[in-house]
């Protein structure tokens, strides 16, 4: 499979988040991995943005890839934004992973919760994802499918949906919400946008 693809070089891949104004709101979804080699912060003022005018932050889960960039060290990053996650995470993981434990405690005046199907500010429709963690979130707005970690290496993925990486929890629920969402971003013309994409990390 690997040579039939030509992908003997590797699968190109990334580490992305996406940045959505919309109704006067500013939207991020995920912060990526932070740290000093992040480059989101730099990307947000070269858009003449601080991290303090951010609204609003949908967390896909929560590996660190996905919310490093909200804690510099022991401080929070996105002061006034209110951080949106699936409501079961918290029971999930929060007692399992430092990261999460110190994050979530950092932002718990500024957390709220969705089920699957509630509709965010900003028109965002939150999307059972599941299989790659227990609460993965995908996110629809109009035409966009923002899908976090539904696929990590779309060269091969996009060709064999059944293929998991070992991030994957539940590999055959995986493979489910995989074919299902794909199926559904092809059935309405969405374009999809993933954290792990290839650059610039969408795809139609």
């Amino acid at each position: 499979m690997i040579d039939t693809l030509g992908l003997q070089d590797g699968i190109p891949s990334s580490i992305s988040t996406y940045l959505i104004e919309k109704d006067s709101c500013r939207i991020l979804f995920d912060t990526g991995l932070g740290g000093k080699n992040s480059r989101l912060l730099p990307l947000l003022d070269s858009l003449g943005l601080q991290p303090d005018s951010i609204n609003y932050l949908y967390l896909t889960h929560l590996h660190g890839d996905h919310i490093g960039g909200m804690m510099n060290g022991d401080d929070i990053v996105f002061g006034h934004a209110t951080v949106f996650l699936y409501d079961g995470w918290m029971k999930m993981y929060v007692e399992k992973k430092a990261q999460v434990v110190k994050t979530m405690n950092a932002y718990k005046e500024q957390l709220q919760f969705f089920e699957f199907g509630d509709t965010l500010p900003g028109g965002v429709i939150t999307i059972d994802a599941v299989g790659h963690t227990l609460g993965h979130t995908a996110y629809q707005l109009e035409n966009l499918l923002i899908i976090g970690d539904l696929i990590h290496g779309a060269a091969l993925q996009m060709v064999r949906p059944e293929i998991c990486p070992t991030y994957d929890m539940d590999k055959q629920i995986a493979i489910k919400s995989r074919k299902r969402l794909l199926k559904y971003a092809e059935d309405n013309d969405l374009v999809m946008a993933g954290m792990h994409l290839p650059y610039p990390g969408f795809m139609e």
